[in-house]
């Protein structure tokens, strides 16, 4: 009889523990269950503000897209200005050096040649005459220098 008292004993043991086992499951799955639940509740509150903020999204890009096609259009634009004004200014210097290789004051063969693209004619010494045909020739040379004492 003792031998069965023992088995008696393990068995209410092992049923209990099955018992509070399967009650600290029961548990466990409800607190799990009240989680999901909030989690659920707050995703259900946040879906309006998701869908707000997507439409501010969309109404942003939509805006960025518009913005960014009106910025290609004046990059385009400020390109064929600058395109038609390269041309002009070109067209102006081809006139001022046909105009300077025909003129005999100008040495358009010079190294330091370049087309006065003001339009006023460049002449070989670079200087103006003054009326009368002589011109003041200032020399660096003797020039007087002021050395420091």
């Amino acid at each position: 009889m003792k031998w069965l008292g023992i088995i008696v004993i393990i068995l209410v043991v092992l049923v209990a523990a099955v018992l509070i086992s399967a009650a600290l499951k029961r548990k466990k799955d409800q607190v799990a269950r009240e989680r999901a639940s909030e989690l659920r509740s707050d995703a259900a509150a946040t879906a309006a503000t998701t869908q707000i903020q997507e439409a501010r999204a969309r109404e942003a890009q939509a805006e960025a897209d518009r913005a960014r096609a009106q910025a290609d259009k004046l990059a385009a634009h400020a390109e064929a200005e600058r395109t038609s004004y390269d041309m002009t200014r070109a067209q102006q210097e081809d006139h001022l050096r046909e105009a300077d290789r025909l003129d005999p004051d100008v040495d358009h063969r010079s190294p330091e040649y370049q087309p006065d693209l003001n339009g006023s004619p460049v002449h070989q010494d670079h200087e103006a005459r003054p009326a009368g045909g002589t011109r003041e020739v200032t020399d660096p040379v003797t020039r007087p220098r002021h050395d420091p004492i």
